[in-house]
């Protein structure tokens, strides 16, 4: 993969995780552009972990959310980004 597809990778599993911060061990489970992704969200303190693997490409990640920012591992490479802003949308019924 290309940097510029892992941080993608990265910031894709990162907003999966922003809809619910994880208070306890928390499941993850979705695709993305094809890959499936699955892994566990941990709040440790004040950082938010993310560990997982993409059963796509059988690369393993762990990412660490604190303060806006984001550092980690996505398939042995490092990545750092700030954080995705949060997009809340409101379902409404038609």
């Amino acid at each position: 993969m290309t940097k510029f597809a892992l941080t993608a990778f990265a910031a894709a599993t990162l907003a999966a995780t922003l809809a619910a911060p994880a208070l306890a061990s928390t499941p993850l489970s979705f695709t993305w552009e094809g890959h499936k992704i699955v892994g566990t969200v941990d709040q440790v303190g004040a950082t938010q972990v993310i560990k997982g693997r993409d059963l796509t490409t059988g690369h393993d990640f762990e990412l660490h959310v604190k303060d806006g920012y984001v550092h980690g591992d996505v398939g042995g490479t490092l990545v750092s980004y700030p954080a995705p802003k949060r997009k809340l949308t409101v379902a409404s019924a038609s």
